[in-house]
């Protein structure tokens, strides 16, 4: 079976989640620079995460084996666990002094984006919540 992905949708996710992200960052300004900062890098995080699994998932524009695509998607998720281990990792060794509730929480709110987000951006001929 061949299957061909647009990536309108995921290019507006990845849009949406980079400036939650900003916002998350600006609302933990708010509360301290402390809380600002790490907000902002924990939300980037899950962003740049995101981005990197994208990128290697859809960044072939042409039809392709399902076999194929279950492969990129466990090799593209590897990629992301570990980038995401590697830029939590540097965060923690750079942000001083740095509020972790703040990371967490906008690394958590980064991360549900495309499952909320999923529920908004349909560009399908029908709406398959109805």
């Amino acid at each position: 079976m061949m299957l061909k992905t647009r990536t309108t949708q995921i290019k507006q996710i990845l849009l949406v989640q980079f400036v939650a992200s900003l916002l998350a960052g600006a609302a933990g300004w708010i509360v301290s620079p402390d809380a600002g900062v790490s907000a902002l890098a924990g939300g980037l995080i899950a962003s740049l995460a995101n981005g990197y699994f994208a990128w290697k998932v859809f960044a072939k524009q042409q039809e392709t084996e399902s076999a194929q695509i279950l492969s990129t998607y466990y090799r593209a998720e590897v990629g992301k666990i570990i980038l995401t281990v590697m830029l939590f990792v540097f965060a923690i060794s750079v942000i001083k002094p740095l509020n972790m509730i703040a990371l967490i929480s906008a690394y958590l709110l980064i991360t549900m984006i495309p499952w909320l987000a999923s529920f908004f951006i349909n560009d399908d001929d029908k709406n398959w919540r109805e």
